[in-house]
């Protein structure tokens, strides 16, 4: 009997990571991507690992292609501008190798694809442009608007990290929300190396993220006001690292260079209803959220692996059928919707700027410091989304 072949549109690292996950299982998939063959490798936008992602990737065997392009974050230091209260966690507290690892996007692209080409299982085809979709009784049956052959599979998996693919599919309604916020994005040199610290820096001007890049750089990602950012990404490279300085303080000295901006609006966008069989939502298709927490990334691999299982456990038969799609739903849905919660919670309560709030989120801070279960459900959400 021949194995089927399941699709998954969209060749990021979430859907590179699906097809290996189905590859270990003896299954076939192929990747349809809109971009071309090696747009990714050059991409170096800074991904955050959690603990349960590296675990995911050494199974996979892709970790030791990664180790020497991956920095570890060994502590977490989180504090408030114009208050006494700070927290810090420690990767050694908890007994965790790191509390988290910081790669680039294309260089996990590039170890993904190489073990992909050692495998007869996945196919990818690049400059795939997907035209319609239609749901069957018994598959699901997609059209590129450049290729004359209608490709079907008993399950679709949609893996395009929210690009519009989502209106072509009927029954799929997805809730969005704008944070009113936008995320500027660089890479920054500080006097006082990382270390392999990672900071989190909360100021009226909304919150400040460094992570630790390699032994020089720190990854910067600052979300705040649209017209806030906007208006700072129009600044003079000097100008902008004086207001960083300004507002970061002095932890790692004066920051001395910046690379190139790279700016975009914040959303939350969830599903609101999906199709009943034959297609699987993951990634940020199925949920984007704030990056205050660093979660949309590793949720998504989370999503990957839990469908992998189910696949895993399931008979060919099972697999695209309105319970099997249900059942995984069902299994992503509490804790979806729980850091969903916990995002928006961090962003709600540091990003506004009353002088009570602000003093109550100081002793906040030094409270939950001295705190131990709340700093290890916090170590819990990072590393495992638990």
């Amino acid at each position: 009997m021949k194995k089927p072949e399941y699709l998954i549109v969209g060749a990021g690292p979430v859907g590179l990571i699906f097809s290996l996950l189905l590859a270990k299982q003896n299954k076939k998939s192929h990747l349809l991507e809109l971009r071309k063959k090696n747009d990714a490798g050059s991409d170096n936008r800074a991904l955050a690992l959690s603990y349960g992602t590296k675990l995911v990737l050494e199974n996979l065997g892709i970790w030791t292609i990664l180790e020497k392009k991956i920095t570890p974050i060994q502590s977490i230091h989180t504090s408030q501008k114009n208050s006494f209260g700070r927290t810090l966690l420690s990767a050694e507290e908890y007994n965790l190798p790191a509390l988290g690892y910081v790669v680039s996007y294309g260089d996990l692209s590039k170890a993904l694809k190489e073990e992909i080409n050692q495998s007869s299982l996945v196919k990818i085809s690049y400059e795939f442009e997907v035209s319609a979709i239609e749901n069957k009784e018994d598959k699901s049956i997609l059209y590129g608007r450049t290729k004359n052959s209608p490709l079907e599979t008993p399950l679709l998996i949609l893996a395009d990290g929210g690009k519009n693919n989502t209106d072509l599919i009927q029954n799929l309604k997805r809730k969005e929300t704008s944070y009113n916020h936008t995320a500027l994005v660089t890479k920054v040199t500080s006097e006082i190396p990382p270390e392999s610290v990672a900071y989190e820096r909360f100021t009226s001007m909304g919150p400040i993220a460094l992570l630790p890049n390699g032994p020089k750089e720190f990854s910067l990602v600052w979300t705040g006001k649209d017209s806030d950012i906007q208006e700072l990404a129009k600044t003079k490279k000097n100008v902008f690292l004086e207001k960083l300085h300004e507002h970061f303080g002095d932890r790692v000295g004066k920051f001395i260079d910046c690379e190139k901006f790279i700016t975009f609006p914040l959303r939350k966008i969830v599903l609101a209803d999906f199709p009943k069989s034959h297609i699987v939502v993951i990634g940020n298709s199925a949920q984007t959220m704030h990056p205050v927490a660093g979660q949309g990334f590793n949720t998504g691999i989370r999503d990957a692996h839990a469908l992998s299982k189910l696949m895993n456990e399931s008979e060919s038969a099972y697999i695209g059928s309105e319970s099997f799609v249900n059942q995984y739903y069902t299994s992503r849905k509490s804790e979806t919707k729980k850091t969903l919660f916990f995002t928006d919670s961090l962003v709600n309560i540091f990003s506004n700027d009353l002088v009570g709030l602000s003093i109550t989120r100081g002793f906040g801070l030094s409270l939950l410091d001295n705190f131990r279960p709340i700093k290890k459900f916090l170590v819990n959400k990072m590393s495992f989304g638990k």
